[in-house]
């Protein structure tokens, strides 16, 4: 499935331990003055512009159709992109923290483009890493299922089954 052109972009940029909260509170000000939408997460949990295209896609779906946990269009994308039921647990896996190394910028509605030092996100990254993928929550054993380049699949299941989990 081609989502991306429901996407407008998504960017990622790497960041001093420690910076990531003011790099997010400036880019989401610019953000917001532009007239566009966006949400900003910790990279490290974010497996490629893919991964954040299903995850608006699914969560413009629930809007629609009046499923969406959230009134807001960035929440909903977060909670869809975490796999997660709750937003508070989408929340503490997705956002960014002190630790955070690495900051990835999705636009979800308008033209903002964010500039010198970023770059832009690849369509599938990090998926071949394991112990990246545990810690986004993907088991072993659902590893052992699928062949060795065809892990980031797991993270768009666990997409798409949000709207499973969260009934």
């Amino acid at each position: 499935m081609d989502l991306a052109g429901d996407l407008v972009g998504a960017w990622a940029r790497d960041v001093s331990e420690g910076d990531a909260k003011a790099l997010m509170e400036d880019v989401l000000a610019k953000v917001s003055a532009s007239g566009s939408e966006a949400l900003v997460m910790d990279g490290d949990m974010v497996f490629g512009a893919d991964h954040v295209a299903s995850a608006l896609h699914h969560a413009a779906k629930a809007a629609a159709e009046g499923r969406n946990s959230s009134d807001s269009l960035a929440m909903e994308t977060l909670l869809y992109a975490s796999g997660e039921r709750q937003l508070s647990a989408a929340i503490r896996k997705m956002s960014v923290g002190e630790k955070t190394r690495r900051v990835v910028l999705a636009v979800l509605r308008g033209t903002f483009e964010p500039g010198e030092g970023w770059a832009p996100l690849p369509h599938t990254e990090g998926s071949g890493d394991r112990a990246r993928m545990r810690r986004f929550g993907v088991t072993d054993v659902e590893m052992s299922t699928v062949a060795e380049g065809r892990l980031g699949e797991l993270v768009l299941e666990r997409v798409a089954a949000v709207d499973v989990i969260k009934r």
